[in-house]
């Protein structure tokens, strides 16, 4: 490395050489420690992100409405600062964090749109303690959810249930529309019978020379009510003067008779020979248990008091009570319902014609029956 050789030192007179003269250095004082960019950890709000204090945290609990059901089969976003935290429905989520101001986002995965219900809060997080926070996930695709301090609202309920209500009459005047239509294509001319034990077989023609008045001689004649006809019953109340009503006149018969103004009648059979008959019912309510059959057929010459009492028993159910020589009568009131039988002699003199009144209802409509009963009454008297 070096060209000269180095040669043993030899003392001229024993003294060493003087020391080469160093060079001194002025000393540097060392630098300050850099200052601490933060609170000391003894000092109020100590901590930063990714250090949080000891019981500093926020707690989020995330809900979907009752009426939105599909969503719990989504899972929920939740994000703190940008990052995600795992997280689910109604049950709280515990962050720890730093003191100081967060950024809080929420929002639902969906089919479409693909993201629903998006919530965006900027909270403050307080030193040792856990701030709460609920979200709510809008009922409707298209709202923004509800972030913020318990308790919030779902937004879109009120919407959601004029719309449900709305679907739901809908639903329900199809179904009605559907039953209504099905009832009128099956629905057939009640048959009527006065007791259980009879059957109905095809009517014959009315038989009989005449009526009682001219007005009913023709068998396509419709007879109309006889004014001024002495008021008679036989049971319970008459028409009102004021009351409103029907008048039934049926083709080829000696008398016209008035029912409630809501009733109908219609033609039916009954299984004794020589005689036509008519079911009348409350065409609000055809299917209720009022009802009333009316029959008539003729007394045969001379209809003396043995022809009428044949007659009679043909047509009762069971025994009558006898009101006067021409009518008879029989109620009956049991399990809330109420039953009616009459007849009536009348035309002549002599006698020509039996009308005979079959009636049910409910206990409490009885009056119907038997305003129906007495009518006919006066128009054959």
């Amino acid at each position: 490395m070096y060209d000269q050789q180095w040669q043993p030192y030899t003392p001229v007179d024993s003294v060493p050489p003087p020391l080469a003269q160093t060079r001194a250095f002025p000393q540097v004082p060392p630098a300050p420690p850099p200052a601490w960019p933060y609170p000391a950890p003894d000092s109020p709000g100590f901590g930063w992100a990714g250090q949080p204090a000891a019981g500093s945290a926020l707690a989020v609990t995330l809900r979907y409405s009752p009426l939105a059901l599909l969503l719990g089969l989504f899972t929920p976003v939740l994000a703190v600062d940008g990052q995600q935290v795992r997280a689910g429905w109604k049950r709280p989520i515990v962050v720890p964090l730093a003191p100081g101001r967060h950024h809080v986002h929420v929002h639902v995965p969906y089919l479409l749109p693909r993201r629903i219900g998006k919530a965006d809060l900027d909270v403050t997080v307080l030193p040792g303690q856990t701030t709460p926070l609920e979200y709510r996930a809008p009922t409707i695709a298209y709202l923004r959810g509800a972030l913020g301090a318990p308790p919030q609202k779902y937004p879109g309920t009120a919407a959601t249930i004029v719309l449900l209500i709305f679907t739901v009459l809908l639903a329900f005047c199809a179904v009605g529309n559907a039953i209504v239509a099905a009832s009128a294509e099956t629905r057939s001319v009640p048959s009527w019978t006065p007791t259980p034990v009879r059957t109905i077989p095809s009517l014959p023609p009315l038989s009989g020379s005449g009526s009682g008045s001219g007005s009913g001689s023709s068998a396509d004649s419709r007879p109309e009510l006889r004014d001024g006809a002495t008021a008679r019953k036989v049971a319970g109340p008459s028409f009102g003067a004021a009351e409103k009503t029907a008048t039934m006149r049926f083709p080829g018969w000696p008398f016209a008779f008035r029912t409630p103004a809501t009733w109908g009648c219609l033609g039916a059979k009954v299984d004794l020979a020589d005689a036509k008959a008519y079911i009348c019912a409350d065409a609000t309510n055809p299917s209720s248990d009022k009802r009333v059959g009316v029959l008539l057929r003729a007394c045969a010459p001379p209809c003396d008091e043995e022809q009428t009492a044949r007659l009679t028993t043909e047509w009762f159910s069971a025994e009558p009570e006898s009101v006067d020589a021409t009518t008879n009568l029989l109620e009956a009131a049991e399990d809330g319902g109420y039953q009616m039988e009459m007849d009536h002699f009348f035309g002549g003199p002599p006698l020509k014609w039996q009308v005979g009144v079959a009636g049910t209802a409910p206990a409490k409509s009885r009056a119907e029956v038997q305003k129906i009963a007495n009518d006919i009454l006066t128009q054959t008297s």
